[in-house]
């Protein structure tokens, strides 16, 4: 059970004693990576796809409904931005692919087996493929379908068969399994190993009506971790942990249901083994922060949502003595829409109808928000709106020009006087730290 990992005192005592005894670890499994040592490895990360199944909406009211009351992924779009993504895998052929959970919308079992139906057809075209699930995936009470002014309830998934529906793409190849969770460690390569740890606590989502959104990680499993850190070194191998939830807190002020609840044990067991980066989602804003531990910095890089704009993926290259390095890059989905012949004039120009899409909601979002309250005069509430889309843009891509001149903008200067202590602290969170750079990352080698 992953709520007896609070009982935080004892954690990292018994991972490293390593006290748990996976049962199907009797003797050391068998190491065969596809790429030998001393080769580079390139490794595609997408996580908060949230997928969902055509055959699960008409489109109509209650959809549309849904789309307007939620936090701006394009889920209208969804089948599309996917099937470019898939597209680009197959065109690029990276080494690996690695999603990092809320791979579907809200763990609809058709949604997931199309999903792995996608994975199989890159795992065709060579790229090796891994998956963990997210808060969204597995055990979900909110699975539905959307008919008619309606959302009807549709079946999910439990954690047996979510294994077995991604089988090809981390479970049957893992070379260890945790007992107690969806974790497993991937050997891509002989240089470069992949910790996949599920960080969902799904247990009681249907007893509680609702998914769990906190992350954990078990006594359990931090000793099964300790053991992956073992075989690793006695390998040489260097490990890259992937979770769901966040390592490090990617916000000061948005840190519950987001960050690991055993994070710093979690930090100092990765920097005093050496594992320098984790890949994580969840939080849907483009962000890296870092850490420093037993005189040892490690990275966690949380990539945004594909759902949302700009559609943009990690990108994880590694070089024999040069480290690690990360960098994003965007879903083509304007050359995806010429390849099938569309017509649509939004998937022709898609990067500018996204824009506008996410601008709009948060301009939207923010107005509704902001004449609620019945505090403000009408001229002002749509300068303030402004402000907050412009800020929006900047928190959600990674990318800083956008908060250029935010400061002068009219509406700054009423989010300063406003009566809205969290949205102002908000606002002056992310102008704060304008110059840091959240699109890319290199690690040396140690």
């Amino acid at each position: 059970m992953k709520k007896t990992a609070l009982a935080c005192i004892a954690l990292l005592s018994l991972a490293l004693t390593g006290c748990a005894q996976p049962t199907e670890q009797t003797a050391e499994p068998t190491i065969s990576p596809k790429i030998p040592a001393n080769q580079p490895l390139t490794i595609y990360q997408a996580t908060d796809i949230h997928y969902l199944s055509n055959t699960l909406t008409d489109g109509k009211k209650a959809f549309k409904t849904y789309l307007a009351t939620g936090d701006g992924k394009q889920q209208n779009y969804i089948t599309e931005i996917t099937d470019a993504f898939v597209d680009d895998v197959k065109a690029q052929k990276p080494d690996v692919l690695v999603l990092s959970g809320d791979i579907t919308n809200n763990g609809e079992k058709v949604s997931h087996e199309e999903m792995a139906e996608k994975l199989e057809d890159i795992e065709k075209a060579g790229v090796q493929t891994y998956v963990i699930p997210g808060n969204h995936d597995v055990l979900n009470p909110y699975a539905r379908k959307f008919e008619g002014d309606k959302q009807i309830k549709t079946e999910d998934i439990t954690p047996k068969e979510f294994a077995s529906i991604y089988h090809n793409s981390g479970y049957d190849e893992a070379v260890m399994r945790d007992d107690s969770t969806l974790s497993y460690l991937a050997t891509p390569s002989s240089d470069v190993w992949l910790l996949m740890v599920d960080t969902a606590d799904y247990e009681n989502n249907k007893r509680y009506g609702a998914p769990e959104t906190n992350g954990y990680i078990s006594t359990e499993t931090f000793a099964w971790i300790q053991k992956c850190i073992d075989l690793a070194k006695k390998h040489g191998a260097e490990l890259v942990t992937v979770t769901h939830h966040n390592l490090l807190d990617h916000s000061e002020l948005l840190t519950k249901g987001f960050t690991i609840v055993q994070n710093k044990e979690a930090v100092s067991l990765f920097a005093k083994n050496d594992i320098p980066l984790n890949l994580s989602g969840h939080v849907h804003i483009q962000d890296i922060r870092s850490e420093t531990s037993h005189d040892r910095t490690i990275y966690d890089v949380a990539t945004s949502s594909m759902a949302m704009y700009p559609q943009q993926y990690g990108v994880v290259n590694y070089a024999p003595d040069k480290g690690l390095s990360y960098k994003t890059q965007r879903v083509d989905v304007e050359k995806y829409a010429r390849k099938i012949n569309s017509k649509d004039p939004n998937l022709l120009g898609f990067q500018q109808y996204s824009k506008a899409y996410f601008g709009q909601f948060s301009y939207t979002k923010a107005l509704s928000d902001l004449f609620l309250t019945g505090k403000y005069d009408p001229d002002d509430v749509e300068e303030m709106a402004k402000t907050m889309e412009q800020v929006n843009f900047s928190y959600f891509t990674g990318d800083k020009s956008f908060l250029n001149g935010v400061e002068k903008t009219p509406g700054y200067a009423l989010w300063q006087k406003a009566d809205s202590e969290f949205m102002t602290q908000y606002i002056d969170y992310i102008v704060a730290h304008k110059t840091k750079n959240d699109l890319t990352l290199e690690i040396p080698e140690n």
